[in-house]
């Protein structure tokens, strides 16, 4: 007798592993996106042309030349080892010089202060994982990239609360009346998140900002630092994008930023930085992202969990000698800030050219345009419970039908 059909259900993913699938709105628009052959002048002329994600090719023959000549340098019998789990001292020494000569920390960053994991998206899980009790929330000023509550909440058991700041003038510093009005809607959203019952333990941003293009002032980071010492939240600044800027726009890092006693600002144990090389330098495929952070029980903690976040050996020989070379670093950086404002220029000029609305940028790899005048043309609600059905969905399917996929805005949480 054949044994009897179970209940399919039973054999269903975990509620957690379900609740994933409510996250990232644009997510389905993603995949059907990759699913198509890509665009190549020669190979592919027909192939679509993907316009969401910030990637920088600016450099890769630069990169080409010096791993033609440096690679040999590397001995495959040195990286077939396990390596270090969240980097060693050599690569932590050659990454503090290296925050200590670009970011110009109010107090020089030591390499027991940096911790290395397997890139930013793991690192930003990590955190949130090691800052958070389930049940907190995370505030994070909007629009950003859209995988950012993602990384922040699908296995944290938070709850990641945007703060949108599109009617701000200037919710990057400005003067003092536009930094009083950023702190106003911070402290809004904190109270109706308390109000829900949902204690803010964090704040989250990117500096330069994704997708504006634009850095917070000093003046900025010091009053958002202060916002988080009255609530005793934690500041913590994603600076994957600090050297991808062009415009006349300082960049300031979280690192930076002053202890200030008045107001109870500790940037010890409150202030803590993230920074990855998928982005300046076009290393997304070494997979390393980098905690930067004073609080002694913070490294402690997030270093008994980066079991899961493991770096691997080659990444740590290459990134250690590469990094170690701060002339070199320097070198790349001139050229790279050269071509990426040359490629600023051109994009301006063709938006301008076309009558396509934007937003001017200083730093990063992309543009945040306007395109609400084509959703006219679209039927259907601008908000929807089932987001495929929104007018600015609609309007990105028909545009990636075209052969261009761009990345919505109600994806970016606005």
């Amino acid at each position: 007798m054949s044994a009897p059909w179970h209940n399919a259900n039973a054999y269903q993913p975990s509620r957690r592993a379900l609740e994933t699938f409510n996250h990232g709105k644009a997510w389905d628009l993603m995949n059907k996106a990759k699913q198509r052959p890509a665009y190549h002048p020669k190979t592919c002329p027909d192939g679509f042309i993907n316009l969401s994600g910030a990637l920088n090719i600016l450099m890769r023959d630069w990169l080409k030349d010096y791993t033609d000549k440096h690679m040999p340098d590397i001995q495959i019998s040195q990286v077939l080892s396990y390596g270090t789990i969240s980097g060693g001292p050599q690569l932590q020494s050659a990454m503090a010089g290296f925050f200590n000569h670009f970011f110009s920390p109010s107090i020089p960053v030591e390499p027991s202060q940096i911790v290395v994991t397997n890139g930013v998206t793991s690192m930003i899980d990590l955190v949130a994982w090691t800052l958070c009790e389930p049940g907190d929330a995370v505030l994070y000023l909007a629009p950003t990239f859209y995988m950012l509550d993602y990384d922040l909440a699908s296995r944290n058991g938070i709850i990641a609360v945007p703060v949108s700041t599109t009617m701000l003038e200037n919710p990057f510093g400005g003067d003092d009346e536009h930094i009083r009005k950023l702190i106003e809607v911070l402290h809004n959203s904190a109270v109706s998140t308390v109000a829900k019952g949902f204690p803010p333990r964090m704040l989250f941003l990117c500096n330069p900002a994704n997708p504006q293009g634009r850095c917070y002032s000093a003046k900025a980071l010091a009053a958002l630092a202060r916002f988080c010492s009255s609530r005793q939240m934690h500041l913590v600044v994603d600076e994957i994008y600090a050297l991808s800027h062009f415009g006349d726009e300082v960049f300031s890092s979280a690192l930076a930023i002053e202890d200030d006693i008045e107001a109870g600002v500790d940037v010890n144990n409150m202030v803590h930085g993230i920074y990855g090389l998928s982005k300046d330098f076009d290393m997304g495929g070494v997979r390393m992202g980098f905690l930067i952070t004073r609080n002694t029980s913070i490294i402690e903690a997030i270093k008994r969990v980066t079991w899961f976040t493991w770096i691997t050996a080659f990444s740590e020989v290459f990134v250690t000698d590469f990094f170690s070379k701060l002339n070199l670093v320097q070198n790349y950086v001139s050229t790279y800030q050269k071509r990426l404002s040359e490629a600023y220029s051109k994009t301006y000029e063709a938006l301008v050219e076309n009558g396509i609305p934007f937003q001017a940028a200083t730093s990063g790899l992309f543009v945040l345009i306007d395109l609400s005048r084509w959703i006219g043309h679209f039927d259907g609600p601008d908000q929807a419970e089932n987001p495929a059905e929104t007018r600015e969905i609609q309007l990105c399917t028909w545009l990636l039908e075209g052969g261009v996929f761009l990345n919505p805005g109600q994806a970016k949480t606005t």
